[in-house]
């Protein structure tokens, strides 16, 4: 079976680890091959998309040429847009204390776009280049996130501090690195798996400026074990703002824990807890760390702003033209002619009388007088 091309009736299934113009990275455990793959045409005709973690069908296998046709795909338990992956297990949120400089804005975006995109996932978050922090730094983080229920680890990709402890939380599971540019992510998936020499990036000056070094997402297989199911992870591109999800405005208050605890005391159930009267958030400010609601305000503005954008671009403008003597503008007997621009139409009976009367008036009665007039 190893040699040559498997039977065509036989059907494995494997792991897409990576896409790449067109075709699939995908890992076959059984025999513990990668194989480069195309997809069926079929597939493409029916739109089927296909993103590194799903679980695909593979046929015509020929393993001389490690190289197999994707058949079909597994149901996903889950999915994301950005970046397009499936089946995550956790999403580890990488965020370097310095070089790039820590901003709690930027760390709250991230937890709020995965909460978004994966609800049922769980989180982490991971503080990389801890041999640049003092310990107030590291536990100033520790008092704002641990203490509302974030798994929290402290690492340094150079001096390995941490590292065995974040093996433990990845031991089983498919997880993913996501964060801003230049905060490790490379250097942590180099460390957590020796020899595999990917990229690094530089600061691109005094600032800590990250630049992009990951260009696609790929999967990784680490050497740990958890009652046989293998350990993957993902090391994903850095995102821009433009990148990431929003929410609708009240959407975005379930997503702050610390701000949903206290929201079931406001006294309207649509309060956005920004200047709302008798707001049960407004009156316990001082129990939530500012930071964090200064995070929660700009996202719930730009949401609102986004929101807004939205409504105003979908509105209908009508047409300069219309069709008729057909059934639609595809039927050869219809003709294009002008619309009448609205003031050259005659105004309906009951539009001029809505005019008349803006006030609370009985538009039936009006009608009537009119008619016996």
């Amino acid at each position: 079976m190893v040699e040559g091309k498997v039977h065509k009736d036989t059907v494995l299934t494997g792991t897409v680890l990576r896409s790449h113009a067109g075709g699939y990275l995908v890992y076959q455990s059984k025999l513990n091959r990668e194989l480069q793959c195309a997809a069926r045409g079929r597939l493409k005709k029916e739109r089927v998309s296909i993103f590194a973690g799903d679980i695909v069908q593979l046929e015509d296998v020929n393993w001389e040429l490690s190289q197999a046709v994707i058949s079909g795909c597994r149901p996903r338990k889950n999915s994301l847009s950005r970046p397009p992956l499936a089946n995550v297990d956790q999403v580890v949120v990488v965020q370097a204390i310095h070089q790039p400089e820590w901003h709690p804005l930027w760390c709250d975006r991230f937890l709020v776009h995965f909460q978004l995109e994966l609800p049922e996932a769980s989180f982490i978050l991971c503080f990389n280049k801890c041999d640049l922090a003092n310990q107030d730094d590291i536990r100033s983080l520790r008092d704002v996130y641990e203490s509302l229920g974030y798994k929290l680890h402290i690492t340094s990709a150079y001096t390995g501090f941490g590292l065995e402890e974040l093996k433990n939380e990845l031991n089983g599971k498919f997880s993913i690195f996501a964060g801003p540019s230049g905060v490790g992510k490379s250097s942590l998936l180099n460390a957590l798996k020796p020899g595999l020499n990917l990229k690094v990036g530089i600061m691109e000056n005094e600032y800590g400026v990250g630049r992009h070094t990951t260009t696609a997402t790929e999967i990784y297989r680490l050497p740990l074990n958890s009652e046989n199911k293998p350990t993957w992870l993902a090391d994903t591109p850095g995102f821009s703002i433009a990148e990431l999800t929003h929410s609708q405005p009240h959407d975005i208050p379930l997503l702050f824990p610390e701000i949903r605890a206290l929201a079931d005391l406001c006294k309207f159930a649509d309060c956005l807890h920004l200047v709302e009267q008798d707001c049960n958030v407004l009156k316990n400010l001082s129990s939530i760390n500012k930071d964090r609601y200064l995070s929660y305000m700009t996202l719930v503005s730009e949401s609102k702003e986004r929101y807004l954008n939205e409504l105003s671009q979908s509105s209908k403008k009508e047409e300069q033209v219309k069709f008729v003597g057909g059934k639609n503008e595809q039927d050869e007997r219809a003709k294009k002619i002008p619309r009448l621009n609205k003031r050259y139409r005659a105004i309906s009976r009951r539009s001029e009388i809505q005019q008349y009367s803006p006030g609370k008036i009985d538009i039936e009665v009006l009608e009537n007088e009119t008619s016996e007039g």
